[in-house]
């Protein structure tokens, strides 16, 4: 239940205007801090000191982040103090620390996955067919632009993690509930329309297959996406097609969002802001954020470019690393697949800054060190967990 919680908040409860109206724009700040008062206090499974070398990676990722305040306060006039409320929402990378201490294991977080996933289909479709009040629509955007089929609410990478969660169990013991859930997921990424996420499940799909062994199960496998794939296809075949001629068109336009953002994002600076980024700024120091975002230049349409963009070489650096570290053959599918689809949105959905891009990177970081260890793989009985917990007191004794 609390990954699903930290699930919903993570995309600011989809933005729906009721509810953030009610908790306010620092409700999923606020529940972050409970969590983590919660996790350390009461729950037995908080042994943060066995995992203190999974918290590397964490360290490294905030030491760039917080020393791009020196360009911030050098060229934009932030002060370092500032530079600490502007930044606050980088304290959801305490979602490591949470899921550390809750210590999920795979049942659990894809249940919650699936849940999320579910939520988020519905809401969507309730947000274009029936109440469409229930969010706040910027001027000059219509609630669903041409070619696509809803509108789209924030929270696909998390469908997409649940989609890789979904195969994994396919894979291992292919029933056809996780067979049923794996289509299912794929269409509502297509509905989503998001052509990294996309493209990333093609690969993902591809790498399974790949590293398959030849057995029944790769054989009902290969029928099922098959078959999927092509009944998908034909009924949707003008949509692709469609998708396709656009992704054409944009990448051919110079004046599309996602080039302009590139050949900013490249220009000229100089040594110190190539090393340690510009800064986060606040709009109440300097209004750069808001005349970009109004000339259609926006840091997180390029992915790990606006990361370095905005922070420097050591946040790109430590995700680059730990991703590419996801490739070892000791790490599981969950890993390799999350890995995939961090360096097929590299220059798109791969800005790891705030809210769900948080969230998603702290999921693939417990991932990372937690996937590979019985616990995780399988839920321990109560007897063997009572017998684990004696075992670490006598350990640390």
């Amino acid at each position: 239940m609390w990954v699903f919680l930290l699930l919903i908040c993570s995309v600011n409860f989809f933005d729906i205007v009721p509810i953030t109206r009610l908790v306010g724009v620092n409700g999923p700040f606020a529940f972050y801090l409970l969590s983590l008062f919660f996790m350390f206090t009461f729950n037995r499974r908080a042994l943060i000191g066995e995992s203190m070398h999974w918290l590397v990676p964490l360290w490294w990722f905030l030491f760039g982040i917080v020393l791009s305040f020196i360009p911030a306060q050098i060229y934009y006039g932030q002060s370092f103090l500032q530079s600490f409320f502007t930044y606050r929402r980088f304290f959801e990378m305490a979602a490591f620390l949470i899921l550390i201490a809750l210590r999920p294991n795979e049942k659990e977080m894809r249940t919650s996955l699936y849940a999320f996933s579910v939520l988020f289909l519905l809401l969507c479709l309730t947000v274009t067919f029936i109440a469409p009040g229930l969010i706040v629509i910027p001027e000059k955007r219509n609630l669903v632009e041409n070619g696509d089929y809803i509108h789209v609410l924030a929270g696909v990478r998390h469908v997409f993690l649940a989609f890789i969660f979904a195969l994994h169990r396919a894979i291992r013991q292919g029933s056809v509930k996780y067979y049923g859930w794996v289509v299912f997921l794929f269409l509502v990424l297509f509905l989503a329309q998001n052509r990294t996420s996309l493209i990333a499940a093609i690969f993902v799909c591809c790498y399974a297959l790949i590293s398959m062994k030849m057995s029944s199960r790769k054989l009902i496998l290969v029928t099922v996406l098959f078959l999927s794939a092509f009944v998908m296809f034909m009924y949707t075949a003008d949509q692709w097609v469609a998708l396709y001629h656009e992704t054409v068109d944009q990448l051919n336009n110079p004046e599309y969002n996602r080039i302009k953002s590139l050949v900013y994002m490249v220009g000229s600076r100089d040594f110190l802001r190539y090393l340690l980024g510009d800064g986060f700024i606040s709009a109440e120091v300097n209004p750069i954020i808001h005349v970009l975002q109004e000339s259609g230049i926006d840091h997180s349409d390029v992915g790990l470019l606006g990361v370095w963009h905005q922070f420097g070489v050591i946040p790109v650096l430590t995700v680059l690393i730990i991703t590419f570290r996801g490739f070892s053959r000791k790490k599981t599918f969950l890993v390799k697949a999350s890995a995939i689809y961090t360096l097929t949105g590299i220059l798109s959905l791969s800005y790891f800054a705030f809210g769900e891009t948080l969230l998603w990177f702290s999921c693939y970081l417990y991932l990372y060190y937690a996937s590979s260890s019985p616990q995780f793989q399988e839920p321990l009985a109560k007897q063997n967990r009572a017998q684990y917990l004696y075992n670490r007191s006598l350990v640390r004794s």
